[in-house]
């Protein structure tokens, strides 16, 4: 017995709209009836509740129909809400990208205006300077994997519309960070008991601007998570203000200053994390988190990000720690195995001018191929995939070059600032500014950072297809030429010529992620389809 031929009708048309608000356009019938057998249709159902011969004449009906507009659709990602001209987008899209910079660069005007900074200050010696160094480099390394999986975990309860679970995951996996955080101190303390390595005056504050740092990043990565990032500026800015309150009002130690300052911008940033993650959860229907994930889903569905976080954090900062455990041709005697060297900082802080002028342009670039990518592949029917393909190769190649152009602006940029430093003698840190050592560390460095700014590029194009593997693979096999060339440099040559390895690691990370992404731009119809 056949359905009611109106009854099947009405049945038709309610299923296709569900399929449309699933997928938006249909590319063909094939699409749909590709979406019918992952709804758990069968032939029985489109016969018997349809009154199709099976599911390919269902899907033929339904495309039938969206041919001829009977149902509402949209496109996701696409811009038709987006009334805003590509300037306006690009400006957008490059202030967003400067809101990770801008705590640097804010910290670097107060250091040169009034001598301090949230942690840091001009006036502090070597010991404690190489101290601070140590526990900075210590937390971001530590805390790289954790930001990344608290956000991509997050993140994907977001776009699945359950933001009470991303709440949840979000504060759990901070709550797991923070404890492993805390608890690495014990080893490494152990560690210098046993052998000795450094001064407890310098473990023990090590120790300390560590575990503030740790949790400043990781308060941070909520903040990113609930796309906040402006925060970021706003948490520095204040805790900044609470230094020099410290320091010049109630003249307390440098030391002193950074722990009210840390102090505030731990509390300021977590206290605002929160408060947006409970708004991002009162946003859902639902009251509650429904089925967490188990610790051990949690870990799992989050390695791969761990280890990109932990792999990519090291490469930023392996030819520092090389730098400073290197005493070949080094200006001062260094008494212990790590020692801060101003000079090499202060090149590598100059050069970092490339990084805040092209964080940008590269996150202009990230947001528009997610932005677009899903809008242009639905425009193409599924015959004529090789011109979706052509299109994201040439568009990726447009990309290339507009990177390319605005680098050499941002090279010119550096470089003036560079310049316009060298003409101010009164500065507390001249002498360093005008080093040769310091000259030829900002000048690798700051090639280096373009080179990895193109890499990186590629990143996050590849990261937003899912194809971490590649990535990990990439900055992994980078990360052991950064470390094996500027070892051998900073040890046969000069110490400084741990930049060696930044430049070679990026090239090689360059080099790799390209390859990666022509392959991938090669079957993006294939790796879309998987990714989304």
């Amino acid at each position: 017995m056949s359905a009611h031929p109106h009854a099947s009708a009405d049945a038709v048309h309610e299923l296709g709209q569900q399929i449309l608000d699933l997928i938006g356009i249909p590319k063909d019938a094939w699409e749909i009836a590709a979406q019918l057998e992952v709804l758990g249709l069968r032939d029985a159902d489109a016969r018997g509740d349809y009154g199709a011969r099976d599911l390919f004449d269902l899907a033929r009906r339904i495309y039938d129909a969206f041919q001829e507009g009977r149902f509402r659709w949209f496109v996701e990602g696409s811009d038709a809400g987006d009334t805003a001209s590509p300037v306006a987008r690009f400006v957008r899209n490059y202030v967003t990208g400067l809101t990770f910079s801008l705590p640097m660069a804010l910290q670097a005007v107060a250091m040169l205006a009034w001598g301090y900074g949230v942690w840091g200050a001009i006036d502090m010696d070597l010991r404690t300077g190489s101290a601070i160094a140590l526990g900075f480099i210590a937390s971001y390394i530590v805390t790289g994997g954790f930001m990344q999986s608290i956000v991509r975990r997050g993140l994907f309860y977001v776009y699945q519309q359950e933001e009470w679970l991303a709440r949840w995951t979000a504060l759990r996996a901070w709550s797991i960070a923070l404890r492993i955080v805390l608890g690495l101190l014990v080893p490494a303390l152990l560690i210098n008991f046993l052998f000795d390595m450094l001064p407890w005056s310098i473990v023990f504050t090590a120790a300390g601007y560590y575990t503030a740092l740790s949790v400043l990043w990781l308060n941070w990565a909520l903040l990113y998570l609930v796309r906040k990032t402006w925060l970021f500026l706003v948490t520095t800015a204040i805790a900044l203000a609470a230094v020099l309150v410290a320091a010049k009002l109630f003249h307390a130690t440098p030391i002193a200053a950074n722990v009210v300052g840390l102090t505030v911008a731990d509390a300021l940033s977590f206290a605002l994390a929160l408060l947006h993650l409970n708004r991002l959860a009162n946003r859902s229907t639902r009251t509650s988190a429904v089925n967490p994930p188990r610790l051990a889903v949690l870990v799992y569905s989050t390695s791969r990000f761990f280890i990109y976080g932990m792999l990519y954090n090291t490469f930023l900062f392996a030819d520092r720690i090389l730098a400073w455990t290197s005493s070949t041709g080094r200006e001062d005697f260094p008494p212990y195995g790590f020692w801060l060297n101003v000079r090499y900082e202060l090149g590598m802080d100059l050069a970092l001018i490339v990084v805040m002028l092209l964080s940008g342009v590269v996150e202009h670039a990230a947001q528009r191929f997610s932005e677009s990518l899903i809008p242009d592949e639905k425009r193409v029917k599924s015959l004529d995939a090789q011109r979706f393909l052509d299109a994201a190769r040439a568009t990726h190649g447009a990309r290339q070059r507009r990177l390319g152009a605005a680098s050499a602006v941002a090279l010119f940029a550096a470089a003036l600032v560079a310049i316009a430093l060298r003409g101010l003698p009164s500065l507390p840190i001249y002498d360093a500014l005008i080093a040769t050592t310091t000259t030829r560390v900002f000048v690798a460095a700051a090639l280096a950072y373009v080179v990895f700014l193109f890499a990186l590029q590629n990143v996050l194009m590849l990261l937003t297809l899912s194809r971490v593997e590649l990535v990990v693979r990439a900055v992994g096999i980078a990360l052991v030429v950064n470390v094996t060339v500027g070892f051998i440099c900073s040890r046969a040559i000069h110490y400084s010529a741990a930049v060696a390895g930044l430049c070679a690691g990026a090239v090689v990370l360059a080099v790799l992620t390209e390859r990666s992404m022509r392959a991938v731009l090669g079957a993006l119809d294939y790796h879309y389809y998987a990714a989304y």
